[in-house]
Formats: C-alpha cells, sequence, structure tokens
C-alpha cells in the first residue's frame, strides 16, 4: 500500500479546534482538543478515501495517521 502524505488546516474557535485538508476537497474534523482533532482527521481523511472507492475514484484500500502537526503562531 502507497503512503500519501496530506496538508491539513488546524483551526481554533472558541476554545475548540476544526481542521481541513487541503487535498481533499470537503474533508472536514473538529475536536474540543488537539489529541480528538487528531482523531478526527484520521477519521475524516480514512471516510473520505474509503468513500471515492465506491465511487471509482479510488481503487485501493485507505488506513491514516497522523505523523507530525506543524503549528504557525502570530503574535
Amino acid at each position: 500500500m502507497a503512503a500519501r502524505e496530506y496538508r491539513v488546516l488546524v483551526h481554533e474557535e472558541g476554545g475548540a479546534y476544526w481542521a481541513e485538508v487541503d487535498d481533499l476537497p470537503g474533508c472536514f474534523a473538529s475536536g474540543h482538543d488537539l489529541e480528538e482533532l487528531r482523531e478526527a482527521v484520521v477519521e475524516a481523511i480514512t471516510l473520505y478515501l474509503a468513500g471515492n472507492q465506491t465511487t471509482g475514484a479510488r481503487a485501493t484500500s485507505a488506513t491514516a495517521h497522523v505523523d507530525e502537526m506543524r503549528v504557525l503562531v502570530s503574535t
């Protein structure tokens, strides 16, 4: 199985987090904290790719995990 890296944009609003997957239109996740968000992003990507299998857009199975999170801080 080939691995693919996705850029995930993380946003904080009102003490909670949400993320969008740059290369997967409509693929979003949210969480109360970063750990919950991390788990939700894995699930969102996996479900997104699995959903594309049924439409014929992808022919491979998918699993996901988060290896790295980068944070941009503006002061």
